[in-house]
């Protein structure tokens, strides 16, 4: 797997599941989290008390009595242990769901009259949490709804309510009704405990579960800024109630937020934190959280060698709790590593052994993860045909929840690992799924910020409108004022008629700067939105247009040179020397590849680590020479960095001059691109640092040059496609 991508799945795996509801404080060891994409904390709750397991038939017993013993609870202090004890039969539930439902179904015999209202409201929640958590929609949507009918007599009720149900759409990966549901709980929770006054019918667990359900949702699309504000909102719940548990999860999960976001001070700081509070929990259940976002970090700061040995200590510590759905979760983690450090037979062990767990769970966010990895194992490991059906279900399995950023990694990775045993046109495949589904990701989120961007100028373009408008009534106003004064006094009147002028002219003055100010805002904004703004080049967008344009004026054949360039292994220079060091190196390549077009040319960012050259006039020997000159130009002159250190960055380079030779045939522009960039793609598998030139193709029709195109290494082997290859040593 590539280094980014395995830091984002081990940051999923270790951070796993909403599936715990209730926390409470330090208590026996139980079951894990089950995982989501791009989360950033673990998802099950720490017990409260001593978990009952299977066969323990006294303590069993003795726990019904227990509950029918507060039937008939008053006041707060009977309500508090209560919760406790709900809690630790939701914990039990965790991994023995079946024993509880049914002690719970168990526990109203016996009852001499009927429960208090706050008795049933936490049954039916703790029925509604367990029954989620193991994905039975039935008896957790049964228990939501004697939650919603106890709403008008128990606010916290209809809390829990939305609660049990944004659990289950989690647990059943349906995440926009899942979020619907915990922004309903967030606000519910919030009027019944307004104030900040926690009585005892407050549950700050389900308030806490909900906030962390909210603060996934914002790290899986990207916002960490977001996620960094919602965890620090259940931080502080986890604070006012004293919970050292939740404090040493929270604070390891804010810990990697703060990573991320490039403040490494205040990301030890909260891991110091975490693990202060979590050595005051004396079943290690904390230490288990800390040690699985310690893991992320070592990733996340290439410190790969403390990554393996400390999820094996959380393996270690979640086997001997007795909890197999959290060693499942954590041995997705190391399956993630073993991959990293080319261990596909130790990944795929790994893999078998925590995939039976999830599949008996019916965890569907962990299920997909499981299956790329066993994919790419078994990839490596010669198992073809099973590999890529494994890596198939799991893309499967995302597609249904709509991640398709986590699909996005999950094609680069599998063309990567197909590439490496020699299945080009399976890699070919994989590699251009990718690229169309990054395509529609920038699409939609450039279409966003423009929209954002138009809006802000609307806004304040109305508000200077607004501005104008008073000002202009406060004119008239002093006009009525000088015309009274003018019947009773001519010079005062005079004197106020000028005042008025001069008031007048500024106020012209300062409408004429304002509507000046509006259109260069305009302009800016379209100078904008035509730029890459970090290195200064026309972006994709600009760049298509303007083919498109050319194309138009030219008829329906695209006419030029085409260059497209990948910078090599520029995911190991943003691991080696960090993401600030990878955008300085775009930079001086865009520098590098501007002194070298002609004016006339158009050089653009195509995307990410690859730019493309549209040369309307050059082909043949002429477009050759631009494209080698270029490839000398990056490769042969070291990079100097900021710290006077210097690095050699190579390029992978494909070219060719439309029509190509010797039939002339045409290709729109979009096909003229995607033959090059099959070119460029050969250029890597051929060993990098080197330049692929299309120089004739033997097809005679559009149609023919279309099929060359889709099986492009085939129709370079058969001679339809004739390639020149020149290895950048050969340029000079």
């Amino acid at each position: 797997m590539r280094p980014v991508h395995i830091v984002a799945v081990c940051f999923i795996v270790a951070n796993l599941t909403l599936a715990w509801p209730l926390v409470g404080q330090p208590a026996a060891p139980q079951a894990a989290a089950q995982g989501a994409p791009q989360t950033v904390m673990q998802e099950a709750p720490p017990s409260a008390g001593t978990p009952v397991r299977a066969g323990q038939n006294a303590p069993a017993t003795a726990s019904l009595e227990a509950w029918r013993g507060l039937d008939k609870l008053e006041g707060a202090i009977a309500l508090a242990e209560l919760n406790e004890l709900a809690n630790r039969w939701a914990v039990e539930g965790y991994d023995e769901p079946d024993i509880v439902l049914q002690r719970l179904d168990e526990l109203q015999k016996g009852l001499s009259a009927a429960p208090s209202l706050a008795w049933t409201r936490v049954v039916e929640r703790t029925r509604g949490l367990v029954a989620a958590r193991a994905g039975r929609e039935a008896q957790a949507q049964e228990a939501a709804g004697r939650l919603s009918q106890m709403a008008d007599r128990d606010p916290v009720a209809a809390a829990d309510a939305a609660m049990v149900r944004a659990m289950l759409d989690d647990q059943l990966w349906r995440t926009e009704s899942a979020t619907g549901h915990a922004q309903e709980a967030d606000a519910a929770y919030a009027r019944a405990c307004a104030g900040g006054q926690r009585s005892g019918a407050c549950d700050h667990r389900g308030w806490w579960q909900v906030v962390r359900l909210l603060t996934l949702r914002a790290d899986r699309q990207g916002n960490r800024l977001e996620a960094a504000r919602l965890q620090q909102r259940a931080n502080e719940l986890a604070a006012q109630v004293n919970d050292d548990v939740l404090l040493a999860w929270g604070l390891s999960s804010q810990a990697v937020l703060s990573h991320y976001l490039n403040d490494p001070e205040k990301s030890r700081r909260e891991m110091a934190q975490a693990e202060r509070h979590a050595r005051k929990d004396p079943t290690g259940q904390a230490m288990i959280r800390v040690l699985m976002n310690s893991a992320v970090l070592a990733s996340a700061r290439n410190e790969n060698a403390g990554s393996q040995p400390t999820l094996e200590e959380a393996v270690r510590i979640a086997r001997n709790a007795g909890s197999i759905r959290l060693e499942a979760q954590i041995l997705a983690s190391l399956s993630d590593e073993f991959l990293r450090a080319g261990k596909p037979r130790e990944a795929l062990a790994a893999v078998e052994r925590a995939l039976p767990v999830m599949q008996r769970f019916n965890d569907r966010r962990n299920l997909p993860v499981m299956l790329h990895n066993g994919g790419l194992a078994r990839v490596r490991l010669g198992q073809l045909a099973q590999g890529k059906a494994d890596l198939e279900s799991a893309l499967r399995l995302w597609e249904q929840a709509k991640a398709r950023a986590r699909i996005e990694a999950a094609l680069n990775e599998s063309a990567d690992a197909l590439a490496a045993v020699g299945d080009v046109k399976a890699a070919l495949e994989h590699f251009h799924r990718a690229i169309e589904l990054r395509e529609q990701i920038d699409s939609d989120t450039r279409d966003a910020v423009l929209g954002q961007l138009k809006e802000r100028f609307r806004t304040e373009a109305g508000q200077r409108d607004l501005e104008l408008a008073e000002r202009e009534n406060s004119l008239k106003t002093t006009r009525l004022e000088n015309q009274t004064l003018m019947q009773r006094v001519w010079m005062l009147a005079s004197f106020m008629l000028a005042m008025a002028a001069g008031v007048l002219v500024v106020q012209l003055r300062r409408t004429r700067h304002a509507n000046l100010q509006l259109r260069r805002s305009e302009a800016l904004l379209k100078v904008q939105s035509e730029r890459d703004p970090l290195t200064g080049l026309a972006n994709r967008r600009h760049f298509r247009e303007a083919l498109a344009a050319r194309q138009d004026d030219e008829g329906d054949g695209f006419v030029g040179g085409l260059i497209l360039l990948d910078v090599d292994h520029f995911k190991r220079i943003n691991d080696e020397h960090g993401h600030a060091i990878g955008d300085a190196v775009l930079v001086e390549v865009a520098q590098r590849l501007a002194a070298c077009v002609r004016a006339g040319d158009v050089a653009c960012r195509w995307g990410g680590e690859e730019f493309l050259v549209h040369t309307p006039a050059l082909r043949g020997e002429a477009l050759e020479a631009l494209a080698l000159r270029v490839l000398g130009e990056i490769g042969n002159r070291p990079f100097k960095l900021a710290d006077g250190r210097e690095i050699s960055v190579t390029m992978s380079m494909a070219y060719a001059g439309f029509p190509l030779p010797p039939h002339g045939v045409t290709l729109p522009w979009e096909q003229a691109v995607n033959l090059v960039d099959m070119a460029l793609y050969s250029a890597k598998a051929m060993g990098r640092d080197r330049a692929v030139g299309l120089a004739a193709t033997s097809a005679n029709t559009t149609e023919g040059l279309a099929r060359a195109a889709a099986d492009f290494e085939r129709a370079r082997l058969e001679d339809r496609l004739t390639v020149k290859v020149t290895p950048r040593a050969a340029t000079f």
